[in-house]
């Protein structure tokens, strides 16, 4: 399983939501991780340029695509930028096979 980051804005509605609701967007978001087959890792609201930011195991990125579309469709939010975390140890081994020559000024 791969590790997944969002970091993500609430739209207006969504921040509405978050001030006049009382729902526990904890659980909404293990609900929504567990939907399509994923684990909740850690959720926490942010301040700064990110409203919250999600932690989430997941097999593919198509579970992790379709639960960003969805929210996005229900109007709740309006960006995420989802990172995946890597193993650097891998990243590493295959770079050492890579073949490239810098360009010359000749």
């Amino acid at each position: 399983m791969s590790i997944y980051i969002g970091l993500g804005k609430y739209s207006n509605n969504g921040a509405e939501g978050l001030i006049d609701g009382s729902s526990d967007r904890r659980a909404a978001m293990e609900k929504l991780t567990k939907s399509v087959g994923a684990k909740l890792i850690d959720y926490h609201i942010t301040r700064g340029v990110y409203d919250f930011c999600i932690t989430v195991e997941a097999d593919t990125f198509d579970m992790i695509a379709a639960m960003n579309l969805k929210a996005k469709a229900a109007g709740t939010v309006s960006e995420i930028d989802t990172l995946e975390a890597i193993d650097i140890d891998s990243v590493r081994q295959v770079a050492r096979s890579v073949d490239f020559s810098p360009p010359t000024k000749d």
